[in-house]
């Protein structure tokens, strides 16, 4: 008796049969690089913050962000535990505790620059010395872009300020009024009008 040709119906379950086997195949295959991926990352991310603290590291979560995991882990330090947020590349090349949003950074920087240009225009100015904590501080109130509105009391500055009656740093000078200490962006805002 001659064996029987398979007929078509056959040979399309069969195609369809084989295509989903290796399908299924293709995803294990992924999902354990992927794991080994991870795994590794993991592994370099703990060894970094086990030798940077000298302490216990423990990795809380991991997620998948597309082109990189975003890590939180855990540092038990003598001092108490800390909780750090990591971004990694998915090779564990590179890692970094901040990932910024470009278009977030943008706007930010966008409002920062709007805020001080009006500032500047209104004829709004600090008087300090950028080596200075509190003039430091006031600096960040007003952001990336203070240097618009910024006199360093320094050097061949110093004489100038100490004629415009500048006797303590950081000094916002505003409608011919001194306002000595630092001062938060929302005083500023009602201040001046200008808004961040």
């Amino acid at each position: 008796m001659a064996p029987k040709k398979p007929e078509r119906k056959d040979i399309f379950y069969i195609c369809i049969i084989l295509i989903l086997v290796i399908a299924l195949a293709s995803i294990l295959l992924q999902n354990t690089l992927t794991a080994s991926s991870q795994k590794y990352v993991l592994d370099r991310m703990e060894g970094v913050y086990r030798m940077l603290t000298e302490s216990d590291v423990e990795v809380v979560s991991v997620r998948d962000e597309g082109y990189v995991y975003k890590i939180l882990i855990r540092l038990k330090l003598k001092t108490g535990d800390v909780i750090k947020e990591l971004y990694a590349t998915k090779d564990g090349k590179f890692f970094s505790e901040n990932v910024m949003d470009v278009s977030d950074t943008m706007k930010r920087l966008e409002r920062e620059k709007d805020f001080a240009e009006c500032l500047r225009a209104k004829g709004f100015l600090i008087f300090g010395q950028k080596n200075e904590p509190n003039t430091l501080q006031q600096l960040l109130a007003i952001g990336n872009y203070a240097n618009k509105v910024y006199v360093d009391c320094v050097g061949a500055n110093l004489q100038a300020c100490q004629q415009l009656g500048i006797k303590t740093i950081p000094t916002i000078v505003y409608n011919r009024m001194n306002y000595t200490g630092v001062k938060t962006r929302q005083w500023i805002e009602t201040l001046t009008g200008c808004k961040y």
